[in-house]
């Protein structure tokens, strides 16, 4: 071999070696960080050996990392060397100065990326991580600065990345040394194959089957531990690619669950019978209303945002989380075993009004093909067919994921943001910041509209609302007074991460729960009392977030209210069992039997009121309950699991009667 190029190349080689090493000592140090700011476990008895190794395989997981950052430089000297130009090669080592830092300091934000992304989600980065991307950016911008010490932490980053910088240049102008073999090989072919083959291997993480961030292995029995593993860049790369492949259609969620060329299977599997109609498919998931009374009633529906029910067992005069609200829940109708259709806003808005549950790995409607596809069997269409007005009212801005756009082809009569609510308003001598926060109107004002709506109306009433306010920043208005939220000793122990932001979510929680309670006092009060049904939920727990269980953790961290507000004499002839389980999918059907006489429907969901249907609750990040048990899964393809089976063969109908719909919108174009 040319031993003075060999020489040079295996120095650089070196010195990247050494700062990986140094660069894996940080992404350690990170993992570190987020194990001690996240962890739920009040003991790590028990649990020593599964922390060593899930940092191991942390450890392992980010040389994958590294491997990717590294297969570059490997095969540009390969080329360098058989090229023989030593000039060439001293050009690459400076510029290998600024293209390892470059590619550790985008690593670095997407570390600190994913540990924002878990504070919120209590998971890595998914899909919903690209969501955020289309959310507001001036309410995010307002969210970081006013949640965060941004300057302190932009202050920590600036230094951090300077030394992190500093390190790589100092590494880079260590001085030479004179190699005339590798290990004992003389021979370039030898040297470059051996590389070659460890730079490969480091990238695959394992000589297994599946590369290891394809497929990374639980190592515990606690979830979060295993959690611990995964890093934000694998985490990142993984939702990339499930983004792309959903918005290129290669998102087969029928192939998925297993009922590619078989969807027939998945009707049998559901209705829980071989006898069904082959012929019409969906025949077999169209039902007929059984409405008890002949009496017209107004619909509301209401969706809070990140109302998660685990905190309410706090509830106390001392921690009065509930307000207003508390007497409503004591007088009315409140399903404990509820969880949410998907871990997001769009979601679970999504899943509640198209009535299916939330696709894992799946894209907002609003925000794909779909989105000008009339779904000609949901809630507003059946409603606009039965007499009744329709509208949808949104707190925030309707540009929020182009969801105006894609409820125009859903059968609104009104799509009513936060500028037609404060148009609304007599008086509007306050300043500006006492109607807004970044991301909408507060919500005392949106539940004025809504009462305002039923007060000027001439005919039967459907509406769907969405609430901002329990949102990052949290902001409240000034002029509210507060409930008091003293935090209990047992309370401090179940909290996790920052407890001045946990103040501040309780605080914005309790205010947007109070103006429900506020509006039902008034709604109550009015004569639309004996007429109407009015639903109460909330899109997700994100509370989930901050908080740690005893018992119950699964249910728990996807837990959420639905309350419903049901006249008198209706109630009376309802059988109700507030312990069945059920989650977004089950609102619409429940309310349909309520409220439409001899209406034939289609839906995965049951009626709640039922207690003689199959009663599940489904959510997206592949959690499924029923009245004794809820169980997380960890993907589609275990088989031999029936509330799995279940819940898979409900995701394949879903996605048939999706496509049967988008097909027949093109057919109609």
């Amino acid at each position: 071999m040319n031993q003075n190029i060999m020489s040079s190349v295996l120095n650089i080689f070196k010195k990247l070696l050494f700062v990986h090493v140094v660069f894996l000592g940080f992404m350690s140090i990170f993992r570190i960080v987020f194990f001690n700011y996240y962890s739920p476990l009040d003991s790590l008895s028990g649990y020593y050996i599964d922390i060593l190794k899930a940092f191991f395989l942390g450890f392992r997981i980010d040389l994958t990392v590294i491997g990717y950052i590294q297969a570059i430089p490997t095969l540009i000297l390969i080329v360098l060397y058989y090229l023989k130009n030593s000039t060439l090669i001293k050009y690459f080592e400076k510029f290998l100065i600024l293209y390892v830092f470059i590619c550790y300091l985008i690593v670095s934000l997407l570390l600190c990326s994913d540990f924002g992304f878990y504070s919120y989600f209590k998971e890595h980065i998914n899909i919903i991580f690209f969501g955020l991307m289309d959310d507001d950016t001036g309410a995010l911008m307002q969210t970081f600065w006013q949640n965060y010490n941004v300057v302190l932490i932009l202050s920590i980053f600036f230094v951090y990345v300077l030394f992190l910088f500093l390190i790589i240049k100092k590494i880079f102008l260590l001085k030479n040394k004179q190699y005339k073999s590798f290990f004992g090989i003389k021979y370039s072919v030898g040297i470059f194959l051996i590389l070659f083959v460890l730079n490969f291997f480091v990238i695959r993480g394992t000589i297994g089957m599946y590369p290891l961030g394809k497929m990374i292995p639980n190592v515990s029995r606690n979830d979060f531990v295993n959690k611990v593993s995964q890093n934000g860049v694998r985490a990142f790369t993984n939702a990339l690619h499930a983004r792309k492949k959903f918005l290129s259609r290669e998102y087969d969620l029928i192939e998925a669950t297993g009922y590619k060329d078989n969807i027939e299977k998945a009707f049998e599997l559901y209705k829980g019978t071989s006898n069904i109609n082959k012929k019409d498919l969906l025949s077999n998931i169209t039902r007929k209303t059984v409405k008890l009374d002949n009496k017209d009633y107004n619909v509301i529906v209401i969706m809070v945002e990140s109302f998660g029910k685990p905190i309410l067992k706090y509830q106390s005069d001392k921690f009065n989380i509930l307000g207003s609200l508390k007497k409503h829940f004591d007088e009315d109708i409140l399903f404990d075993n509820f969880i949410s259709a998907g871990d997001g806003t769009i979601s679970s808005l999504e899943s509640l009004l198209l009535n299916i549950p939330h696709r894992p790995l799946s894209f907002a409607f609003s925000q794909s093909i779909y989105k000008e596809t009339p779904f000609t069997y949901t809630p507003a269409f059946l409603y606009k067919k039965n007499g009744y007005e329709t509208s949808f009212i949104y707190g925030g801005d309707l540009t929020w994921r182009d969801i105006e756009d894609f409820l125009k082809y859903q059968s609104y009569d009104h799509i009513d943001g936060k500028i037609n609510i404060y148009n609304s308003l007599h008086n509007k001598s306050k300043a500006n910041d006492l109607y807004f926060h970044p991301w909408g109107i507060y919500d005392q004002y949106l539940m004025s509209y809504i009462l305002k709506k039923l007060e000027n109306s001439k005919k039967k009433q459907f509406i769907v609302a969405l609430t901002t306010n329990n949102h990052p920043p949290y902001n409240i208005p000034a002029d509210y007074k507060r409930n008091s939220l003293i935090f209990s000793d047992n309370l401090k122990k179940h909290i996790t991460g920052n407890m001045d932001l946990a103040k501040k979510r309780f605080a914005s929680y309790a205010y947007a729960i109070d103006q429900i309670g506020i509006f039902l006092d008034k709604f109550k009060k009015t004569k639309f009392k004996d007429n109407t049904i009015i639903a109460i939920t909330a899109d997700n727990n994100t509370i989930d977030g901050i908080m740690k269980y005893d018992d119950h953790k699964v249910l728990n961290s996807k837990n959420i209210p639905l309350y419903f507000y049901i006249p008198k004499e209706l109630r009376k002839k309802l059988k109700i069992d507030t312990t069945i389980a059920g989650s977004h999918k089950d609102i619409f059907p429940t309310l349909y039997n309520l409220t439409l006489k001899n209406q034939k429907y289609i839906s995965i969901g049951h009626n709640l009121f039922n207690e003689n249907l199959k009663h599940y609750g489904l959510n997206g990040s592949l959690v499924v309950n029923k009245k004794d048990k809820a169980i997380k899964f960890n993907d589609l393809k275990q088989k031999g699991e029936p509330m799995l089976d279940y819940y898979k063969a409900c995701l394949a109908i879903s996605q048939y009667l999706i496509n049967n719909e988008y097909n027949k919108t093109k057919g109609n174009k």
